[in-house]
């Protein structure tokens, strides 16, 4: 098997490649997934239907060898089972994702122009500094100090 970990945002989009390459060279090994940056989501939408042999993203590296035995145990209806019950579960959230509506509402360029901020400065009053220049504080004692 090849496992792949994703620890910054831009390998999201190495994995998806990696799992095409995969399948564009025959390969049926099974491919984990897992890292800061992945999850089960983008695991099911954007790799697993790259790449026809088992994909399973794995939510930490504990939790790999219980996924390494399931993939390579000799028992094959226990195997078997395991990826169909993976494979099932990535299509609902395929089918969950594909049914989300967004409920944001956008408005358009000219609106949100006219509806930039609006700072006024002419009834402002900026303060004086109570001193201007360089100061050394080697002639200071603490308690003088303090109030800096």
């Amino acid at each position: 098997m090849i496992g792949l970990s994703g620890l910054i945002t831009p390998s999201l989009d190495e994995m998806v490649y990696v799992a095409k390459e995969m399948q564009r060279r025959g390969m049926n090994l099974p491919l984990l997934i897992g890292g800061a940056t992945t999850s089960k989501t983008h695991t099911a939408v954007k790799i697993e239907p790259q790449y026809k042999s088992p994909v399973v993203h794995v939510l930490d590296a504990s939790r790999s060898v219980a996924v390494a035995s399931a993939l390579l145990g000799e028992n094959e209806d226990t195997r078997s089972n395991f990826i169909l019950d993976v494979k099932a579960d990535y299509e609902r959230v395929r089918v969950a994702r594909g049914n989300r509506t967004s409920t944001k509402k956008y408005i358009s360029l000219e609106q949100a122009r006219a509806n930039k901020l609006q700072l006024d400065w002419s009834g402002h009053q900026p303060t004086q500094p109570q001193f201007l220049g360089n100061k050394v504080f080697e002639d200071y004692s603490l308690e003088e100090l303090s109030d800096y």
